[in-house]
């Protein structure tokens, strides 16, 4: 800890940059750095408010706030949204319901690696919010970021996109953030693991939107297959000769993989293997990927 103070004092002593000499794509990655600095100075005195292994009063709260940060929960909901959609024939709905699948698994993608990559410490475990062992599977070293986080924040950031409303856009991040909330006291995560799921939900999901939303604001080329144990996402991706239709299929039982072909990088929550990414360019023909298991969420 007094070294992250140290690194702090550092920062802010430096010379800055004029924002003209920042590159723009750097700035908001300038800003997330310093939030998720500004949460890890607060890990160690809210855990020590929060009681070993969690409060217990607000017990009936949080059992319902966990739910909102589930992703089976959110994949049958965004599923049925679809269905619902094809079936009135509201396009709008079924595209964006489409759209928000997307970006959730492409969170999905960037949560688990993180959390395997970085390998932190659950508050239940230890006192130390410096306590790290990178690429251990076990969960007691899966803190770091929050998946329930992840989820909530990517929702939310889906739904603002999507509908366009103030209203929608307070209430969904108000949601997420109880969910978040919830994590810290139930002590299964620090406040700098909550802070960095937010950060990667809103980050990935608000890029892989934009991604969708390049060439077509609702594409009627996506298309959702929900099957007993698999869910099937077809939603046309843009490249530089036009759009390319990419099928992601997504079992909903088992560990997750991690796959990419050509520019894109989608993932899949908690798939079994094997997984397969295929993409048709024009009449051309397709081309299957398929990697190995990681953790997600």
């Amino acid at each position: 800890m007094r070294l992250l103070f140290l690194a702090l004092a550092l920062c802010a002593a430096a010379p800055r940059p004029s924002a003209a000499q920042l590159p723009r794509r750097a700035e908001p990655l300038i800003v997330a750095g310093a939030v998720l600095a500004g949460a890890a100075l607060l890990d160690a005195p809210v855990d020590r408010a929060i009681p070993a292994g969690g409060g217990t009063r607000l017990d009936w709260a949080t059992r319902g706030l966990n739910h909102g940060g589930r992703p089976v929960y959110a994949v049958v909901a965004l599923g049925g949204a679809y269905a619902g959609g094809r079936l009135a024939d509201a396009p709008e709905l079924s595209s964006s319901a489409a759209h928000m699948l997307a970006a959730l698994l492409a969170s999905g993608v960037a949560n688990g690696t993180l959390k395997y990559a970085v390998g932190r410490e659950r508050p239940s475990a230890t006192d130390d919010p410096l306590s790290f062992r990178p690429f251990n599977p076990n969960n007691r070293w899966q803190a770091f970021p929050s998946g329930h986080a992840v989820v909530a924040f990517s929702l939310a950031t889906s739904l603002s996109e999507e509908a366009g409303r103030p209203w929608v856009t307070a209430l969904a991040f108000g949601g997420a953030t109880l969910v978040g909330w919830s994590r810290i006291y139930d002590d299964k995560h620090w406040t700098s693991d909550v802070t960095g799921g937010a950060l990667v939900g809103y980050g990935v999901s608000r890029a892989t939107l934009r991604l969708l939303h390049r060439r077509r604001p609702h594409p009627d080329g996506a298309r959702v297959l929900v099957l007993p144990n698999a869910l099937l996402v077809r939603i046309p991706l843009p490249s530089p000769g036009g759009l390319r239709a990419a099928t992601l299929s997504h079992r909903l039982r088992g560990r997750g993989d991690y796959f990419a072909g050509g520019e894109q990088v989608l993932g899949a929550l908690r798939p079994s293997p094997p997984v397969r990414l295929r993409q048709t360019a024009g009449g051309g023909g397709a081309s299957s990927v398929s990697t190995g298991n990681s953790g997600l969420f």
